[in-house]
């Protein structure tokens, strides 16, 4: 038996922007617009956004605190923005930070405050049906401006409570309607492309090896990765191009799909707890750990990981599968090195406390994705 779900409505192309105005009108006459700090290189693109609301006669009240890693305190003031404001609807420009940030308002809109223990303890499972949180919840538009996150087609909103960064899953978490426009990607600078990119690479490879996996989420899997492999480095040499930036959209969004369905691998909460730790960007965070979980995981699902090493490199196909699942670990290290993303945790001038905790996290005692000295091993040859 196969489930799959997917109900944020997407609209995809070149130029979709413009329909804002159309697609806004349906949800209401007040909107708050949640995004990263109106300054350079997005502000263009958020005045855009406001003119196009305001042509379809809806008011605008911007909240724009949002920060990479976005923190209860950062939700906190965006969910009594909306409060005071009365809005009718949430709308999402950004990245993965501001459209996670939205999902929390929207989800909680209508509660007097967020009751953070019970939302980041009670939340915890991708694929259940929860009831909603608040009988006044929003509805949530989004349009990403990065190609990596997918957080526009997905149930998960990551949120950083101190130093522990921790996914609130509701399916009422699914944008309701997203642009996916590859222009507003153009101007992304080149680390945060590569940054994107290897991260939804990750979500395509995780939910691909997941045991959840069905030939839906496989299908998309391989294709997102296919597309990343060929383009990111593309798009990262020729960011105007509008071609690759198309790929790698289609490719964010894919995996985006595929993630909402079959669910992540051990790389994604060992980079969360690194990430909740240092700081250091998700996609970042994520190239510091995964050839480790490569090089550990590779002989307990060899069919895949051999088909995955074979994307890279056609000649793969000639060898042995075991052979080719092994060589994945080459592929994937000279591929980090190529997008510039090939580095220990101990490049990015961490402390010595700090690789201490991430060791010693008691997370790692409750993920599913093996026992405690396992991901241990995984995080040591990280470092």
């Amino acid at each position: 038996m196969i489930q799959y779900y997917q109900p944020s409505k997407i609209m995809f192309g070149q130029g979709e922007l413009r329909r804002l105005p159309l697609i806004a009108a349906e949800y209401g006459r007040k909107c708050l617009l949640v995004t990263t700090p109106h300054v350079e290189p997005l502000d263009k693109l958020f005045n855009k956004v406001k003119e196009l609301l305001s042509s379809a006669d809806i008011q605008v009240i911007h909240f724009d605190k949002v920060l990479p890693n976005p923190t209860v305190e950062i939700v906190d003031e965006g969910h009594a923005a909306a409060r005071e404001g009365e809005v009718d609807f949430i709308l999402a420009v950004g990245g993965g930070s501001s459209i996670d940030t939205a999902k929390i308002i929207a989800l909680t809109y209508g509660l007097p405050a967020i009751n953070w223990d019970n939302l980041l303890e009670d939340y915890s499972d991708p694929f259940a049906n929860y009831s909603p949180l608040s009988n006044k919840e929003l509805p949530l538009l989004a349009i990403p401006t990065t190609s990596g996150t997918g957080s526009q087609v997905t149930q998960a909103a990551v949120i950083t409570r101190g130093t522990e960064k921790i996914t609130v899953f509701h399916q009422n978490n699914f944008a309701k309607e997203c642009i996916i426009d590859p222009e507003l990607m153009t101007t992304l600078p080149v680390r945060i492309t590569a940054a994107t990119g290897f991260d939804a690479f990750t979500h395509a490879f995780e939910s691909y090896i997941n045991k959840r996996a069905s030939e839906f989420t496989e299908i998309q899997s391989l294709k997102a990765m296919e597309l990343v492999i060929n383009f990111l480095p593309k798009a990262m040499e020729e960011g105007q191009n509008i071609e690759y930036r198309s790929k790698l959209a289609i490719a964010d969004t894919l995996a985006g799909c595929s993630l909402s369905n079959s669910g992540a691998s051990a790389p994604h909460p060992l980079s969360e707890i690194i990430g909740g730790i240092t700081n250091i960007p998700h996609g970042e965070a994520l190239a510091v750990v995964f050839p480790a979980f490569v090089q550990k995981a590779w002989k307990d699902n060899v069919t895949k990981f051999a088909k995955v090493a074979c994307l890279f490199n056609e000649e793969l196909e000639s060898v042995e599968e075991e052979a080719a699942a092994e060589a994945l670990y080459d592929e994937i290290v000279v591929f980090l090195k190529k997008i510039g993303l090939y580095k220990k945790l101990g490049e990015f001038n961490i402390t010595e406390e700090q690789s201490k905790i991430i060791m010693e996290n008691p997370v790692l005692g409750f993920l599913p994705f093996g026992d405690k000295e396992w991901l241990q091993d995984i995080l040591r040859n990280s470092i």
